[in-house]
């Protein structure tokens, strides 16, 4: 399996940079996603990023003329820079799909956030015109700051967020408590939790989370997230709380670590 998936990659890579390389409307092409920070296996998806001269809608139909038979195409919804499909091809190996991003050339500070190598690692560049696609470490001053008015923001709307799953639970509205409790309070507590163990991918969420936090910290996230009955959920309450409250008071005294 892993041997077809790289002949696979290969070739579907091989097959852009042929029809793109020498396109005017394309600047540059590179792959990021687990090509770039080192962690590709077999079950990787292929990120591949274009940077255009173009409309993106023309670029996206240049990417897509030679792509293998297309049997589902999810157009997601995106910043005005940055655009994002996602192709499921016929005949492709397991669990695999190619993420495709435009970028108009003219986009430069979206570019620039793209090229942060603490957040996205090492573009591995295919071709690039003018030069552009190069990695540069993450301001630290401006970083440090942004990170300190995020742990205000959430200590302050941590209340909020407890509130707001023990209200319904006193309602005995257990669903609604329960989505209060998975996408408001466990997903700010992931955020603070990743403050402290990636400061640098402190708002990815649960993505990457065996990769980047501690075995006690997935243990208990893993935990969280067995839902049993009101009682239950109750529990696991007060212990975020504490939880909470362990990991600002850590980060209040040792500091943010900035690498």
């Amino acid at each position: 399996m892993g041997a077809h998936l790289t002949s696979y990659r290969d070739i579907y890579i091989e097959k852009q940079i042929e029809a793109l390389r020498d396109n005017p409307k394309i600047v540059a092409l590179w792959e990021g996603g687990s090509a770039a920070t080192g962690s590709t296996d077999q079950y990787s998806d292929i990120d591949l990023l274009a940077l255009c001269a173009c409309e993106t809608d023309e670029a996206f139909d240049l990417m897509e003329s030679v792509m293998p038979p297309i049997t589902h195409r999810y157009i997601e919804p995106a910043g005005p820079d940055l655009r994002h499909r996602i192709y499921f091809h016929d005949g492709a190996p397991k669990h695999f799909f190619a993420d495709v991003g435009v970028l108009s050339e003219d986009s430069r500070e979206t570019l620039k956030e793209r090229m942060a190598i603490e957040r996205h690692g090492k573009p591995v560049v295919f071709f690039d015109d003018k030069g552009l696609i190069k990695s540069h470490p993450v301001n630290k001053i401006e970083w440090q700051a942004k990170l300190e008015n995020r742990i205000k923001e959430l200590e302050d709307a941590f209340p909020i967020y407890i509130l707001q799953v023990l209200k319904p639970l006193d309602r005995h509205q257990n669903t609604e408590a329960f989505a209060f409790f998975y996408h408001g309070l466990l997903r700010r507590l992931v955020e603070l939790m990743g403050i402290r163990f990636r400061p640098y991918r402190y708002d990815f969420e649960l993505r990457y989370l065996e990769r980047d936090f501690p075995q006690k910290e997935q243990q208990s996230i893993h935990e969280y997230m067995k839902y049993v009955d009101p009682d239950d959920l109750r529990k696991k309450v007060a212990l975020i709380d504490q939880d909470i409250k362990e990991n600002l008071a850590v980060i209040k005294n040792q500091g943010i670590r900035l690498a």
